[in-house]
């Protein structure tokens, strides 16, 4: 992706982690044995673990705000807050070990130990969050589909499914793989080599995936294709697809729903403009991105950008 053209201060980010203190020590924020830890070494430390993956997010909910703006589209706190529930059924655990349903109050604490283990403040999700709700708005308004292509939805959807586990893991990673392999291997419980070694954000639900057919084009051909090649219960063996490599346990058949088209219609219609704004969101936001102006005035940021400019550039070129 070529990153980044938007003209960002420095002072924005550091308005952000900075908070109002008093100043009867000076510019103290602390005193250890009387002796100050002052805002700015706090500020400093802050920029330098953390603040090129903020000015990134940060820059992010710009461009997506100024293009809703742009097209006179309204983004709500609902709007946010919808975005932040549907995250949450994504990549928060829906049911506990036993298969009983968790509620609300554990979703958001599973949620909140899964952002915790990736090093994700709330604080950032909740960025991340705002920027897919004026994503989403654009996309929807975007959004055209045509009654052969819906109807292709309808049997997309509604035909035989197949609902699968899976543990996914870079494939420069081999070492992860090898011991998510050794373990299958020795007959440890396969939602348990997920939540151990699969990379995934749905580990923490044991890596249940959403039922698919045979002909969905959202998944790559070779897992579809190792999927209704099993048995329930069978377990396949590794499947790079990309650059992620995938081991699936096939955990039953479902059956194709026996209704006609005339009577879905709205719910095929619902659910296909769901999916495809997901996928029309990730490609707006990567077109605004290669369309900014960005001009990083830090010169630890802007030396950040640089080197990453550098390494996006040269994963583009290797992609062709």
């Amino acid at each position: 992706m070529n990153w980044l053209r938007i003209i960002v201060v420095s002072q924005t980010l550091l308005a952000a982690v900075a908070c109002p203190c008093a100043k009867a020590d000076g510019d103290a924020i602390a005193l250890i044995n009387g002796r100050p830890i002052t805002r700015q070494q706090v500020v400093d430390l802050v920029m330098q673990a953390h603040g090129y993956a903020a000015l990134q997010q940060l820059v992010a909910l710009e461009l997506a705000r100024q293009e809703s703006g742009r097209r006179g589209l309204a983004v709500t706190e609902a709007d946010i807050q919808l975005e932040f529930d549907r995250a949450v059924k994504k990549i928060s655990p829906q049911r506990d070990a036993a298969g009983v349903d968790l509620n609300a109050d554990e979703k958001q604490r599973a949620l909140t130990m899964l952002l915790e283990q990736r090093n994700i403040s709330m604080a950032e999700f909740r960025v991340g969050m705002e920027r897919n709700a004026h994503l989403r708005k654009v996309a929807e308004a975007d959004f055209r589909v045509d009654d052969k292509t819906l109807r292709e939805e309808f049997a997309r959807t509604l035909g035989e499914k197949a609902e699968v586990r899976h543990v996914q893991v870079a494939a420069s990673d081999a070492a992860t793989l090898q011991k998510a392999v050794d373990a299958l291997a020795n007959q440890v419980d396969f939602a348990t080599v997920v939540q151990r070694y699969s990379q995934n954000p749905d580990a923490a639900g044991g890596g249940l995936m959403a039922p698919f057919s045979f002909k969905d084009e959202s998944l790559p051909a070779a897992l579809r294709e190792a999927a209704f090649a099993l048995q329930a219960g069978e377990v396949s063996p590794p499947i790079r697809t990309g650059n992620m490599v995938h081991i699936l346990r096939l955990e039953r058949r479902i059956s194709p729903a026996d209704v006609r088209f005339e009577d879905v219609r709205e719910q095929v219609l619902a659910g296909m403009r769901e999916r495809v704004t997901d996928e029309l969101r990730g490609k707006l936001l990567t077109e605004l991105l290669d369309k900014a102006d960005v001009r990083v005035l830090d010169a630890d940021l802007k030396k950040k950008y640089e080197e990453m400019k550098k390494q996006n550039a040269a994963a583009n070129a290797a992609g062709k």
